[in-house]
């Protein structure tokens, strides 16, 4: 009898998303082959010997979690070639495979029916692996609502790590040129109101009637479209944040607008850690099935103001 109900192929640079599915495996009930959790046992052992009796004869299934990084390095390629030799010779499938992105992988068939991990959270590929393997369903948790909506806002927000970096460290590409002063001033004013209706539309959206709408009364359930499109829309708010400060550092002004610029950039600074930590504490609570979704988005002007003056004044 195999020794695992399903092995875990994938590279590191997607370990993050694989270590929450492997968390929700076990909180399920399923055994799994996750490699941080035998690294006491893998220690001293001849790993390409000892890898191919996991992937090749102790599991039961083998997920292959599919991107550019997984076919290009040495490991995955031996997990690969031992889930593909014991393939060959099963009655049933064995290779499960769940795509990133649309990588090609050598000797997977283009009809192999495959996840698509780009919208599915790490908790819902578990419970699909769980159905797989025959895990008794226990039904939605209470609470489940909570943990669709931070789970969906997780993934998201994951995709966008690069882009926060980049927010971080003040680097953004060029946008557009200004020349005239008029049009520095006319500028500035627009982005203004725009990162006015950003942070209005993020209010909106999770006002008590919208929460409502998705998240059901109370007794009664969710709709996990309504609270997936909440998630991805608030997601997407923070994101036009990101991209509002990097179009502003993008804009080459007149040199007196400079800092004008860069300080109305800053602007976004406060909101976005708001959003950062609203989301970190929504996580822990929707693990109790609970969740405040009330968010005040809040930031300080008085450097802005103190440059508009300057330029307004020479």
């Amino acid at each position: 009898m195999p020794k695992y109900d399903v092995c875990l192929s994938f590279a590191g640079e997607d370990r993050p998303y694989v270590e929450e599915v492997a968390r929700h495996l076990t909180e399920l009930g399923v055994s799994r082959f996750y490699d941080t959790d035998e690294q006491a046992d893998l220690w001293g052992k001849n790993l390409v010997e000892h890898l191919d009796q996991i992937y090749r004869h102790d599991s039961r299934f083998c997920v292959m979690f599919i991107s550019a990084a997984y076919a290009r390095k040495m490991w995955t390629k031996h997990e690969r070639q031992s889930a593909f030799d014991r393939a060959l010779v099963s009655d049933s499938e064995y290779v499960l495979p769940a795509r990133f992105d649309d990588t090609e992988i050598p000797a997977l068939r283009v009809g192999t029916g495959y996840l698509d991990l780009r919208d599915r959270t790490p908790r819902e590929l578990a419970e699909m692996i769980a159905k797989k393997v025959g895990t008794p369903d226990s039904g939605p948790k209470p609470g489940w609502e909570y943990q669709l909506f931070s789970d969906t806002v997780g993934l998201h927000m994951r995709n966008l790590k690069d882009k926060r970096i980049r927010h971080e460290m003040g680097v953004a590409k060029p946008k557009r040129m200004i020349t005239e002063d008029v049009d520095a001033i006319d500028t500035f004013r627009a982005r203004s109101r725009a990162f006015d209706g950003i942070l209005n539309t993020v209010e909106t959206l999770l006002s008590p009637g919208r929460v409502q709408m998705a998240f059901g009364p109370a007794g009664r359930p969710g709709d996990s479209d309504k609270i997936k499109y909440l998630a991805n829309s608030f997601v997407e708010q923070y994101e036009s944040l990101l991209d509002w400060s990097a179009e502003l550092r993008g804009t080459t002004t007149p040199d007196r607008y400079k800092a004008l610029y860069e300080a109305a950039a800053h602007l976004a600074d406060e909101p976005l850690e708001q959003i950062e930590r609203f989301v970190e504490e929504f996580a822990v609570a929707s693990n109790r099935g609970a969740g405040d979704l009330r968010l005040n988005l809040k930031y300080n002007t008085d450097a802005v103001e103190a440059e508009l003056k300057k330029v307004q004044t020479t």
